[in-house]
């Protein structure tokens, strides 16, 4: 992208409201949302952002201006055209991937987001799974802006960006060390820990990890039947061998052969789930007669997949990471002991430190 240096990569948050989340995607822009503040081309370094912005802010603290400035610094000055920025996708779970392509711009007016850079979105749709924790911990900053930089980022969201289907791990003699923070917006640990950190997004990062970690095929089989049946349902799972595509057959009722009956495929194993998954379970679920076919998976699913189940959303449905991550939540406390030790969770009240920022 560069032909000097290798570009820089950025996390952008956008707005706390989501709905501009795909605004940003559909207008090709990566955003901030610091509307009470007006153009910022004419702070063109550090120190002129800071005097912008303490008349915009009166009720702001010099370590809460400090902070901003650097924030707004770094996206008006500092990123450069063919950087690579992430914007994390509130209501999916998921990442957008970009390059910038524009330098700053101004939008006046209402109902948009003000501050705006040209992106080419080119992989707006990455599962969070695909990314390698200590990076995830990176994406949860609770900063508007931050460059991410830690264990070789810059290369490892590359990769992603121009298609990889994982993270592929800091490249061999690359230093790992990250400078000591000053007015720079970088995601060291002493920036994260000064900053605040997305907490509950970190932790159910941790918890996905988890999951692949501790629940291999059989096991993962296991733990989706019991989080059907703490749903109400009546699991039968067939023993280990050929099972004729079918992992799980759940029903209502005693005997669990009541509408609606539902067969179940669990995807534990790594690699993106084809369209060809769903058109064997379609198959399956008209074979047996069944109400519903219901695919579970820790994978990624293809946009030609993701394109059939909403296609064939009356008759086969999809629980994702995410959804699986949500129904544990749910039914955490009654499901059987060999889950909960496996994944030993506790419940802790936080103040949520978004809704002050």
């Amino acid at each position: 992208m560069n032909g000097k240096m290798e570009p820089r990569a950025w996390l952008v948050r956008g707005s706390k409201n989501w709905a501009y989340d795909q605004w940003m995607l559909d207008n090709s822009y990566t955003a901030v949302d610091f509307s009470e503040v007006g153009d910022l081309r004419p702070a063109i370094d550090l120190a002129a952002m800071r005097a912008l912005l303490g008349p915009a802010m009166p009720g702001k603290s010099e370590k809460a201006i400090g902070n901003y400035a650097a924030q707004l610094n770094a996206f008006a000055n500092r990123m450069a055209v063919g950087d690579i920025v992430v914007l994390p996708l509130k209501q999916q779970s998921r990442l957008a991937f970009g390059v910038v392509t524009g330098g700053y711009e101004y939008l006046p007016g209402s109902g948009t987001l003000n501050h705006v850079r040209q992106v080419d979105w080119k992989r707006p749709d990455v599962a969070r799974t695909a990314i390698n924790q200590d990076l995830l911990y990176s994406l949860g900053a609770f900063s508007t802006v931050v460059q991410i930089s830690r264990n070789d980022a810059a290369y490892r969201l590359g990769r992603v960006l121009d298609g990889a289907a994982t993270d592929p791990g800091a490249r061999a003699g690359v230093p790992l060390s990250l400078p000591k923070v000053g007015d720079d917006v970088v995601d060291t640990d002493e920036a994260i820990a000064s900053d605040g950190q997305d907490i509950e997004q970190f932790s159910r990062d941790r918890i996905r990890s988890r999951l692949r970690e501790q629940f291999d095929g059989y096991g993962f089989q296991g733990l989706v039947a019991a989080l059907l049946e703490a749903e109400g349902m009546t699991c039968k799972v067939p023993p280990k061998g050929k099972d004729g595509g079918i992992d799980i057959i759940a029903g209502s009722g005693v005997l669990g052969i009541s509408a609606p009956t539902i067969i179940v495929q669990v995807k534990a194993q790594a690699g993106t789930i084809g369209s060809q998954v769903l058109d064997q379970l379609g198959g399956v679920v008209s074979q047996h007669n069944a109400d519903h076919g219901l695919l579970v998976t820790l994978s990624d699913l293809t946009k030609d997949a993701r394109d059939k189940v909403a296609a064939q959303q009356l008759k086969v449905a999809v629980w994702d990471t995410e959804e699986v991550l949500r129904r544990l939540l749910k039914h955490y406390e009654v499901l059987p002991d060999d889950i909960q030790a496996k994944i030993p969770l506790k419940r802790v009240w936080l103040i949520d430190e978004a809704a002050d920022a």
